[in-house]
């Protein structure tokens, strides 16, 4: 629990305040027993002032006590208000720094970690962690803290009535407390392969939701359904199994406190028996025994709120555990890139048998496009995460303008990439709000010269609200070739140095394939940026400066498009199947119209 304490610490003078008022209006309400006492005093005594005709003194001496009793009851009262407000001021505050702590942290792992796990995971980690322990300090403050303070305000009354008061008082609280926490540790390892359990279930469902178009469309709604029900009835069979656990402990604290009440009435009828104790003090002692048994009774769920607590904040705690993607201590200025190269370059996933690319070697300098090509699996998307950093080498390295990789930070480097995925990635919102997530200052002009480059005319033709038409979640309402144009056109209106299309066309059909080639062209041509292209139809890089083939993650071929056809290797022998044994023939003309 030390990660709660720390999260705490910023608002210890909040929490202090919060303390105090609690203890206040636990003080003022243990109070009214001892008010009540003196009426059933004044109640017994009647006679005295009935009498002597002393009716004036029995309305005075009762109303000075009813007085008391809602001043008293008024002050405990505006005490619990601010207790309250203050209480809220705290977990709100706490909740938030948690939740933004952590989603702050999570987006600084390595890419790798999201590879690994769902992306609804981390998301259930931070919410679980903000509610389990805002509902612990709730508990804490408000019925914990209170019964201490209850059993110190009786401790202090009792012990003047008889010094034996306090310690039946004590050892029966010490006693409960004990046997509450042995039976609550079964209910914790219960707690935690439900926080584990719940946590993998809603990474699932948002897998699963967000795969909806393909669920629904091959029928495997109920498949998905079931599914999905495995794991919320593990989790309800966790939840019954921790629900016995639970009654079980309430009936062993009933049972407990209810023997520990009547032992404490006989205590306190022997002490009236042998006249050390007055008949208002056994009534005021019974109603502390209400006051400070009854929340007694809620220990067992103040305990299972600490261990679902303490589960949230291990998983929380193992999050912030995870080491950030690295960076540089002193990293170096990097200035606009015009050089770009790889260096003996070789890397391995952790699962694999083999590495996804092998000792790559290759430089582009600024106003140049290369392109690499090749058969699945052949190392092309590993590259491509390479480049922008998501994975680093683990023999070789990357220069950028002659920097070595290791000594840049990567943030400041990425700011000048522009990126184009192959499995287009576009946000719930509107056209223009997707284009400016990636230069905010832009201005409306530009985002249309860039929609115009990215040939999205017809797009725009059909927006009903133009820009500020909205697309979605993920460009739902898009075909797969209008995602891939925007995408091409958000990537174009950075203006960035370095231009990388991973597979940018794959979506597109003939016509529009051709008006993003003519465009990728008309940019490179410019030579403002360096521009790499990967790219499965060969038709699309037939321009680059220089292509480079890969296969088994190794570059085997390099050269122009009219240097690898007369290779007649990997190269000639994509283009003849993409391409055909007519178009083949006459490529020599396919090569003049195009160039």
């Amino acid at each position: 629990m030390k990660i709660l304490l720390q999260y705490l610490k910023p608002y210890k003078w909040l929490v202090l305040l919060t303390l105090v008022l609690a203890a206040f209006n636990t003080g003022f309400s243990m109070i009214d027993p001892i008010i009540f006492g003196k009426m059933i005093k004044v109640a017994f005594n009647y006679k005295q002032y009935k009498d002597v005709g002393n009716y004036s003194g029995f309305v005075r001496a009762v109303g000075w006590l009813l007085l008391m009793s809602i001043s008293v009851a008024m002050v405990s009262r505006i005490a619990k208000a601010f207790q309250d407000y203050f209480f809220n001021v705290v977990t709100q505050k706490f909740g938030a720094r948690v939740f933004t702590d952590g989603l702050k942290h999570a987006m600084k792992l390595p890419y790798h970690e999201f590879e690994d796990q769902r992306s609804g995971e981390t998301l259930s980690i931070l919410q679980k962690v903000e509610t389990d322990t805002e509902r612990f300090i709730s508990n804490f403050i408000n019925i914990l803290f209170g019964v201490i303070i209850g059993i110190l305000f009786v401790a202090i009354y009792a012990f003047n009535i008889h010094w034996s008061l306090p310690i039946v008082y004590f050892g029966g609280i010490i006693l409960l407390t004990f046997i509450t926490n042995l039976l609550s540790k079964r209910i914790k390892v219960i707690q935690k392969n439900i926080v584990a359990q719940t946590t993998s279930l809603a990474g699932t469902t948002t897998e699963s939701l967000r795969n909806i178009e393909l669920i629904k469309s091959l029928g495997l709604t109920n498949q998905e359904v079931n599914r999905l029900n495995k794991n919320t009835y593990k989790i309800l069979s966790l939840e019954l199994t921790k629900v016995k656990r639970i009654r079980s402990l309430s009936f062993v604290q009933g049972t407990f406190v209810n023997t520990l009440r009547q032992v404490i009435l006989f205590l306190l009828m022997w002490l009236i028996y042998q006249e050390k104790m007055k008949p208002e003090e056994m009534v005021t002692m019974q109603f502390f025994s209400f006051f400070i048994f009854g929340p007694l009774q809620e220990i067992g769920n103040i305990i299972l709120s600490y261990r679902e607590a303490e589960a949230s904040l291990n998983n929380f705690k193992t999050l912030m555990q995870k080491k950030p993607e690295p960076r540089p201590d002193h990293p170096k200025p990097i200035s606009a890139i015009s050089h770009l190269s790889f260096n003996s370059v070789s890397f391995k996933h952790k699962t694999a048998q083999q590495s996804a690319i092998h000792q790559i070697s290759f430089e582009v300098k600024k106003g140049e496009t290369i392109a690499f090509v090749g058969p699945s699996g052949a190392g092309k998307t590993t590259l491509v995460k390479l480049l922008v950093g998501l994975y680093r080498p683990q023999l070789g390295h990357i220069d950028y303008n002659g920097i070595n990789e290791d000594d840049i930070d990567f943030d400041e480097l990425r700011t000048q990439i522009g990126f184009v995925t192959q499995d287009t990635q576009l946000f719930s919102g509107t056209i223009k709000e997707n284009l400016l997530f990636v230069n905010p200052e832009a201005t409306d002009d530009d985002v249309l010269d860039a929609l115009n480059k990215a040939s999205c005319n017809n797009l725009l033709s059909r927006a009903e609200k133009g820009l500020d038409t909205m697309i979605g979640e993920g460009g739902l309402k898009l075909s797969g070739g209008e995602k891939q144009r925007l995408s091409i056109a958000r990537s174009l209106l950075r203006q960035p140095d370095l231009l990388i299309f991973d597979e940018a066309t794959s979506a597109l059909d003939s016509l529009t394939e051709e008006e993003i080639t003519r465009t990728i062209r008309n940019i490179s041509a410019i030579g403002d940026q360096i521009t790499i292209m990967i790219a499965h139809r060969l038709s699309t890089i037939m321009h680059a400066d220089r292509i480079y083939v890969l296969e088994k993650g190794e570059i085997v071929e390099t050269g122009t498009h009219q240097d690898l056809l007369s290779e007649k290797g990997l190269y000639y022998a994509m283009w003849r199947q993409q391409i055909g044994e007519r178009k083949l023939v006459s490529q020599p003309a396919i090569t003049e119209s195009i160039s």
